[in-house]
């Protein structure tokens, strides 16, 4: 094992116990490695930041004038310079400009993911579940892709049920059926929420194992 990765792994040893030492209480040890992480993290941002779209989407088009990149790297630059008046409590009012127009393209880029990324697909493997192909084999009815279809159906209009009905039911006090098909909604999102639960804490623990091992085996071969 070289010296600098002994270095390295006595640090991150280090950094693992500090973390660790969170079980005993809010501490120094505990802070000092959480502001580390931090610091690395959002050094490691910057310099991605810089390397990966300042210097080749900017500084180098605005290397060459005259180029049709040079003039798309203008928008950006001016836009930059908005947003940087608003230090000046006279001038911040130009700092809304890059603002709206960071907010618009965010909100175009979120809808936009949604409805391709989520709501189509979605809807498409719903419909999707009561194909011929699903509910037929060997010219008999597939009851196991029949109910299964049923039931994501189900969970899909109950849980529309429950977020777009659930408080007009409660102001006009809607009928039995409206609140029996929002308790679904609520028994599907609980499902869901349990699931996506679970799996955060399965990732959380692999983690914690693998490190764990990490520590194990440098100690090991120190040792």
């Amino acid at each position: 094992m070289s010296s600098v990765d002994l270095a390295l792994g006595l640090v991150g040893v280090a950094l693992t116990i500090m973390i660790f030492s969170y079980i005993l209480g809010d501490n120094l040890f505990f802070r000092v490695g959480l502001y580390v992480l931090i610091g690395v993290a959002a050094g490691f941002s910057a310099a991605v930041v810089i390397t990966k779209v300042i210097i080749p989407l900017l500084y180098v088009p605005l290397r060459t004038p005259g180029t049709p990149a040079f003039y798309w790297a203008l928008v950006p630059l001016v836009l930059c310079a908005l947003l940087a008046l608003m230090l000046s409590p006279r001038l911040s009012q130009a700092g809304k400009i890059p603002l709206a127009f960071l907010s618009g393209v965010l909100a175009a880029l979120a809808l936009f993911g949604v409805s391709r990324g989520t709501l189509a697909p979605q809807l498409l493997a719903t419909i999707g579940r009561f194909s011929p192909a699903l509910l037929m084999q060997a010219s008999q009815i597939n009851w196991a892709g029949v109910i299964e279809g049923v039931l994501i159906l189900l969970g899909v209009i109950a849980t529309l049920f429950f977020f777009h009905h659930r408080q007009q039911v409660k102001q006009v006090g809607g009928g039995s059926l409206l609140d029996g098909m929002s308790s679904v909604g609520q028994i599907f999102m609980g499902i869901t929420f349990g699931a996506l639960f679970i799996g955060l804490y399965m990732t959380a623990l692999v983690a914690l194992i693998s490190q764990l091992n990490w520590v194990k085996d440098f100690i090991t071969s120190l040792l």
